[in-house]
C-alpha cells in the first residue's frame, strides 16, 4: 500500500515498535515490533496504531505536537508557519482526530538523540505556545513511560466512529467544530499528501535547535531584573591559592575547536560554564543565524 510506504518513509524507525489497539484504548502493555501488515490495520479501520517513537538506544526520527482543543487551531497554524518560515524547515504534516484535536507531525531524515529532540520541543513550546495551557497540548517524544512516547498514527477509526486523517493545512479551520472525518479518508489521497513532504536533515535540525537556544538565551539576558541582585556575602579568609584569571574567564573546553562558531556553541551548551559566559556566547552566535523573514 502506497500510504504505508509513505508513513514508513517519514516516521518509522528501521525496526519500528508500537502498539496495535482497539480504537480509543490506552497504551498499557510493552511495545512490540510492528510490520507493514500491522500498520495497514489503521487505515483499514481494524485497529489504532500507536508508534513508540524512541528506539531502545534512545533515538527517534519523528516529533509530534498535539493540540487537545479545536479552539487552538490558530496556535497550531502559527507554529506551522514559524517552522517553515522562521526556522526554514520542511513543512510538517497536519492531522485531525485521534486523542487530540490537531497534530503536527515532523519527520527527521536521520534518528536523533531523544534529549536533543526534547530540547527542541521545549524551545518551540517556550517561544510559540506559551499561551496554550499545558493540559491542552502534548509533545512526543515526552518524558516518562511508553504512554508519553506513543502518539496514535493517522489515519485510523476513532472511538466515536469518526476517523483521524492527514489534512491540507489550508483546511485546518474547517475542522474547528469536529476535528475528525465522518468517514474513512481516501488512502491514495493520504499517500499523495505525505509524498509531497520532506524530512528535516540533520544539519537543518541542529541549526534550528541552535537558533532557538541562542534566541532563548538572548531573551533571558534582556529580561529586566524583578529586584536588585542580592549583595554577596563575605567569605571567611582562606589560605587556598587564588584562582587564576584564565580559570575564571572561560570554561574548560580544551583546545579541540578550530571554528569560532563551534567553540561558541560548545560554550553556550556547557553546563560547567557560568550563566554570564553562556549568555555572552549566545549573543555572539546570533549573527550566524537568520532572523525571521520580513
Amino acid at each position: 500500500m502506497r500510504l504505508i510506504d509513505q508513513l514508513q518513509r517519514l516516521y518509522c524507525l528501521p525496526q519500528q515498535r508500537g502498539h496495535v489497539l482497539p480504537p480509543g484504548a490506552a497504551v498499557t502493555a510493552p511495545a512490540r515490533r510492528l510490520n507493514a501488515a500491522d500498520l495497514e490495520r489503521g487505515p483499514a479501520g481494524e485497529a489504532a496504531i500507536a508508534l513508540h517513537l524512541t528506539s531502545p538506544e534512545g533515538y527517534a526520527r519523528a516529533l509530534v505536537i498535539e493540540f487537545a482543543r479545536s479552539t487552538h487551531w490558530p496556535q497550531a497554524a502559527a507554529l506551522y508557519q514559524a517552522l517553515t518560515e522562521e526556522l526554514e524547515l520542511p513543512a510538517p504534516a497536519v492531522a485531525v482526530g485521534g486523542p487530540a484535536g490537531y497534530q503536527l507531525w515532523l519527520s527527521l531524515a536521520e534518528p536523533q538523540p531523544v534529549a536533543a529532540l526534547q530540547a527542541f520541543l521545549q524551545a518551540l513550546v517556550h517561544k510559540y505556545l506559551a499561551d496554550v495551557p499545558t493540559a491542552a497540548r502534548r509533545c512526543y517524544p515526552g518524558d516518562g513511560g511508553e504512554g508519553n512516547d506513543c502518539p496514535h498514527l493517522p489515519p485510523a477509526r476513532l472511538a466515536n466512529e469518526g476517523w483521524s486523517a492527514f489534512i491540507d493545512p489550508t483546511m485546518g479551520a474547517m475542522f474547528a467544530d469536529e476535528t475528525w472525518l465522518p468517514m474513512a479518508p481516501n488512502a491514495d489521497k493520504q499517500a499523495d499528501m505525505l509524498a509531497a513532504l520532506k524530512s528535516i536533515s540533520t544539519t537543518d535540525f541542529q541549526r534550528a535547535l541552535a537558533q532557538l537556544q541562542a534566541e532563548s538565551a538572548a531573551a533571558v539576558a534582556n529580561e529586566p531584573l524583578a529586584e536588585p541582585p542580592a549583595q554577596p556575602i563575605a567569605k571567611p579568609f582562606s589560605t587556598a591559592p587564588a584562582a587564576t584569571a584564565a580559570s575564571l574567564a572561560a570554561p574548560s573546553l580544551g583546545s579541540q575547536f578550530s571554528d569560532p562558531r563551534d567553540f561558541l556553541l560548545a560554550v553556550m551548551n556547557d553546563a560547567g560554564a557560568s550563566t554570564e559566559q553562556r549568555i555572552e556566547a549566545a549573543k555572539a552566535l546570533l549573527p550566524y543565524f537568520h532572523g525571521p523573514k520580513r
